[in-house]
């Protein structure tokens, strides 16, 4: 199976940075490449910024040979160039790319004006379609997808194996909202004598914050009071017309989390993480797992508190070992991971700093000994991972301090972040609300413990498996 991710505007981007974490916790259905594709005209955007920042650090991660038989990495994110693929120039308008200083005074050149006013016509798209998808439309018409990115599924396609294709983007702004539909009609239409392998499925992300335009504002921008109609015409369109998904999910909230700062695009757009994008990669991860099929399924996830997420609120997951289909559940996978990142981040970044500036020696920590002495570590190895960490705590920070509701996924009263630390180290063994006897202390002690490993597990990357082996419970 081959697997192939397209974010698309800031939601997308937002669901990327999810999915890239799940995927470092060993939640997709199997080994092997993801390969990303991300769509944004606002490559300045500070969502898709942040979502790249998280890929960038991950990326090394991956490579640091933990082992074939861990969840811990085992999958592989390969990123296609462009990154991100623009589908308009730099200072270009719609005029621009519609050519309508050459239309004249002619009927299609009249018919234009009375389809885009003057304001969405002349604004530089620089930073996105400013919530207006009929620009986007426009634009994505005209443009083809990346021929890389084509010719890899394609590849896939011809050796036999089946393909997964997934879109992740918001129904109610202007990238999401145009692109979803145009990219996967493109798709699919590129595709058509490959269809038998290729399943294409979707996320349309309804609308889940809103935000306060500054008032003296002149540009053209998304407007929150919009959102509902926006969305309202985007599920119209995809109810009469024909579609080219296999799988769809609708995820939204109803209560809208306010965004602190309003920004039109750029680097200053940046938001807070939000439940509904892990729900958004969850879908991607549930579409992942199913076969491909060109039969149409409609599924259904209810919460049973409304203002409460726990982990009963998320579905069991499915992946596939030597061939064979096994379920797991997220809570205990997830929950394994985040112990992992935090007892690195609580005693064993700080000794590794000590111990690589000389302030202490080695004979004092035996797992140092165990692990690391005449194995070759880097301290960009380190490093890497130690920013990988820092950006996991900051989501999951964010995550768990949603805005009117509460989020039950790992105790926020246990961390803080940014930088990354433990605020009460007896909250440890009971971070997700289960009742462990896994200690920080005995997660020290585990680590101490001489056990053996595969040959090829070496490196700063046995460490890494020792010390998220000792993480479970």
């Amino acid at each position: 199976m081959s697997y192939y991710f397209i974010s698309i505007g800031g939601s997308g981007a937002k669901t990327l940075e999810a999915l890239t974490h799940l995927c470092a916790a060993g939640a997709m259905p199997s080994r092997g490449d993801l390969n990303i594709l991300a769509v944004d005209p606002d490559s300045g955007n500070g969502n898709l910024e942040r979502s790249s920042t998280t890929l960038n650090n991950f990326a090394p991660v991956q490579n640091l040979g933990v082992g074939n038989d861990t969840p811990l990495f085992k999958t592989k994110i390969s990123i296609i160039e462009p990154f991100p693929w623009k589908p308009v120039e730099v200072d270009m308008t719609l005029d621009d790319l519609m050519g309508y200083h050459l239309q004249g005074n002619n009927p299609l050149g009249s018919l234009y004006e009375v389809l885009y006013t003057q304001k969405e016509r002349g604004t530089r798209l620089n930073e996105g379609f400013r919530g207006h998808p009929s620009i986007g439309a426009a634009v994505l018409a005209k443009k083809s997808i990346p021929r890389e990115f084509l010719d890899k599924i394609l590849g896939d396609a011809n050796s036999g194996n089946e393909v997964k294709i997934f879109l992740a983007g918001s129904v109610f702004g202007g990238t999401g909202a145009a692109g979803i539909p145009t990219i996967s009609r493109l798709l699919r239409n590129e595709l058509i004598e490959k269809s038998d392998k290729v399943s294409i499925g979707g996320v349309l992300i309804l609308p889940y914050f809103s935000f306060v335009a500054s008032q003296d504002n002149r540009d053209l921008f998304a407007r929150s009071e919009n959102f509902h109609t926006n969305t309202k015409a985007a599920l119209k369109y995809y109810a009469q017309k024909d579609n080219v998904f296999n799988a769809m999910y609708f995820v939204g909230d109803s209560q809208r989390a306010n965004v602190k700062n309003f920004s039109v695009g750029a680097s200053s757009q940046r938001n807070d993480a939000h439940i509904v994008e892990f729900y958004s990669a969850l879908a991607a991860l549930d579409f992942f797992a199913q076969p491909v099929t060109q039969t149409h399924e409609f599924k259904c996830i209810s919460r049973s508190d409304s203002d409460n997420f726990s982990w009963m609120d998320f579905p069991t997951l499915t992946e596939s070992v030597n061939e064979q289909k096994s379920e797991f559940e997220l809570q205990k996978r997830f929950v394994q991971f985040a112990r992992f990142i935090f007892a690195y981040i609580r005693f064993v970044k700080p000794v590794l700093k000590d111990l690589l500036d000389g302030k202490r020696s080695e004979y004092q920590y035996p797992w140092f000994v165990d692990y690391f002495s005449g194995a070759g570590i880097k301290n960009t190895d380190i490093k890497n991972f130690e920013d990988y960490a820092e950006a996991f705590v900051l989501w999951l920070k964010q995550l768990e301090t949603l805005e009117r509701r509460e989020v039950s996924l790992i105790k926020s009263s246990m961390f803080a972040a940014n930088p990354a630390q433990i605020l009460h180290p007896d909250e440890f063994k009971s971070c997700d609300g289960s009742k462990t006897d896994l200690t920080l202390h005995e997660v020290w002690y585990r680590l101490s413990e001489n056990v053996s490993f595969d040959s090829s597990v070496s490196g700063f990357g046995r460490f890494l498996r020792r010390l998220y082996d000792a993480c479970k419970v």
